[in-house]
């Protein structure tokens, strides 16, 4: 078995509620799950004097479904940058960092 996982570290705006945190989020799983990931998870984190954080975790069965995915975007990237130009217009959470992790089983 192979996975793939983008993971996004965001936080949420001063400005924003939690609410609207998760409406966001909630718009982005949707995106990511119409584009071919195979499960998006959402986990909340913080505590004590740190700001609460979102982890984003986008799963696809394989590096190469991930590149699909990337290879659909770069050839058309409309409904992206659409829903990217509207989030900004309201923006609600802001990137800390984020990645890829590959599963290796084979080790």
């Amino acid at each position: 078995m192979s996975a793939t996982n983008e993971i996004w570290v965001v936080e949420g705006l001063e400005t924003s509620t939690r609410r609207q945190q998760k409406a966001r989020l909630a718009e982005w799983k949707k995106l990511f799950l119409s584009e071919g990931a195979v499960s998006v998870r959402i986990w909340e984190g913080g505590y004590g004097e740190y700001n609460g954080a979102w982890l984003f975790i986008i799963e696809f069965a394989s590096a190469t479904e991930w590149g699909k995915m990337m290879d659909k975007y770069s050839t058309n990237s409309d409904s992206f940058d659409n829903a990217m130009e509207s989030w900004q217009k309201t923006p609600v959470l802001k990137f800390r960092s984020g990645g890829l992790i590959h599963l290796t089983e084979d080790l």
